[in-house]
């Protein structure tokens, strides 16, 4: 996940000074910016200040081109009648032209924002026309302690383009509706200015700059991005560690925390029984998840756990069903391979591999999670043969290597020096891990396996810092509350199969 580049303020009045220093550099070096503005009260001192500095500097901003972020569409008036009329330009609008656009002078031509009375699906053509064309150089956006950008509230879509959406709070703000660009029109932008203020802003602050990143909340839209600078001041900075990172090579061992998440790569989750991932993975998989292609490969049907007052095909669904369910919280998709294995005394044949090899092929995979060696579930053993007879001819002949994670659970835990990889899992990934467990009812009504995957972490994350990493009785390097290890090797190609001294044993 990128980083999001912090840039620390004295006080309210420091940040605007800061903000308005940026953006008149800004159309200095590019005299025909495009640039995406809001009507909010938290963004007025900004605006005031980018004036006075403007006309004192001699600064010209009559070749910028802004963007109205949103605008509210009038509720219709009583008995059905056409809305209350507005203005033609809009609410949101006219605090713009009374507090920048008239003052610095910019032509009408050159401002680009939602007509309500307009036709609506026109309006939200006209703008995401021009959007896709010119796009933004710079959006200007202020943090809300929810998460929330302008009316995008939680659980809004990532991937929305500019149109119309509902408004939260219809009676404070007298609508129903309003036009907005879309959060996938921010992620577009070449840069984001961001400005928080406030002890009360210290919590999502934390979030965004050292959390992992969370569908459900829109501003996590921009830990994605790339090039987003956060103007704030002391209290709105509180919550973020200011203890120095662990993370990379560190003792050993390889260390990967939320701010060093890889992004582009294809991940294979490997899980012998449709709850496997999420127990011994989850926390890496809702950390992987935001930034690359993760696949849970669900191996076999899980058909033999108990579950009262069923039939074979009736678990099958239910375990399916809820690894689907699983699947929402990670952000990964399952695959339901139905490996005859498991109904063959755990003899793994040609036809398990041929539909792994399938697999494979489709995903070419760059990184591949599944059970550790030592791991003595019949299972979690065949599984392992699968991957590895199925990756070695996949390879044969190729020059192209794979990491493989080899992973502990609470049923098959790992001994000093059986790893050389920790995860250090952030609050809200576990939090979306242990989601993901409890996903499976019909598995966590009979063992509390959300428990059991908690205490591991939690246990690991205790001992390992100071066992592992400084030396027993040395004082330990800090690492999230909650850890998962793993044993991390790289797969080749080789003359005679993945590794020297790797026994594969496959049924003919």
């Amino acid at each position: 996940m990128p980083p999001i580049r912090v840039v620390p303020a004295r006080d309210e009045s420091n940040i605007e000074q800061k903000l308005v220093t940026l953006l008149l550099a800004a159309v200095q070096e590019k005299p025909d910016l495009i640039m995406s503005v809001f009507a909010g009260t938290p963004a007025f001192g900004t605006y005031r200040l980018l004036v006075e500095r403007a006309r004192a500097e001699l600064v010209d901003f009559t070749r910028v081109r802004f963007v109205v972020f949103d605008e509210l569409i009038p509720q219709a008036g009583p008995a059905g009648r056409a809305p209350v009329p507005q203005g033609t330009s809009g609410r949101f609008r006219a605090v713009l032209d009374e507090r920048l656009f008239i003052p610095l002078a910019i032509p009408a031509e050159n401002i680009v924002a939602f007509s309500p009375q307009g036709d609506r699906a026109a309006e939200a053509a006209r703008v995401a026309s021009f959007l896709a064309v010119s796009g933004i150089d710079i959006a200007l956006l202020s943090v809300d302690s929810r998460g929330h950008i302008g009316f995008h509230v939680t659980g809004s879509d990532l991937e929305s383009a500019a149109g119309i959406v509902r408004v939260e709070n219809s009676q404070r703000w007298e609508a129903a509706e309003a036009f907005s660009l879309g959060l996938a029109d921010l992620a577009k932008a070449t840069r984001i200015l961001l400005f928080a203020s406030g002890r009360n802003l210290a919590e999502i602050v934390q979030r965004l700059t050292e959390g992992t990143f969370d569908p459900s909340v829109p501003i996590s839209v921009l830990q994605r991005h790339g090039n987003v600078f956060l103007i704030a001041d002391g209290g709105a900075l509180s919550g973020i560690s200011r203890e120095e990172r662990i993370h990379g090579f560190y003792s050993g061992f390889f260390i990967v925390d939320s701010h060093t998440v890889p992004s582009g790569r294809r991940v294979l989750v490997v899980s012998p029984h449709p709850d496997d991932a999420p127990i011994s993975v989850g926390g890496a998989m809702a950390m992987l998840s935001g930034t690359n292609r993760v696949v849970t490969a669900i191996m076999t049907t899980g058909h033999r756990s108990f579950i009262y007052g069923t039939q074979r095909g009736e678990r099958i669904s239910i375990r399916e069903a809820e690894a689907v369910k699983e699947s929402r919280f990670l952000g990964a998709e399952p695959r339901f391979l139905r490996l005859p294995f498991y109904d063959s005394n755990y003899e793994v044949g040609e036809r398990d591999l041929e539909l792994f090899l399938a697999l494979l092929r489709e995903l070419e995979p760059d990184w591949i999670f599944m059970p550790h060696p030592k791991d003595s579930h019949p299972a979690h053993m065949a599984s392992r043969t699968v991957v590895l007879e199925s990756l070695r001819r996949h390879l044969a002949g190729s020059r192209r290597t794979v990491d493989l994670w080899n992973y502990e659970g609470p049923w098959a835990l790992f001994n000093r020096g059986d790893f050389n990889a920790i995860v250090t899992v952030p609050r809200l990934a576990f939090e979306r891990k242990l989601q993901a467990i409890r996903a499976h009812e019909s598995q966590t009504a009979r063992t509390p396996y959300d428990v059991a995957a908690e205490a591991l972490a939690r246990l690991r994350s205790a001992l390992v810092p100071e066992s592992e990493l400084a030396g027993f009785g040395a004082r330990p390097p800090r690492l999230d509350a909650w850890l998962e290890l793993f044993q991390r090797e790289t797969a080749r190609a080789e003359q005679a199969g993945l590794a020297p001294g790797v026994d594969v044993p496959v049924q003919e």
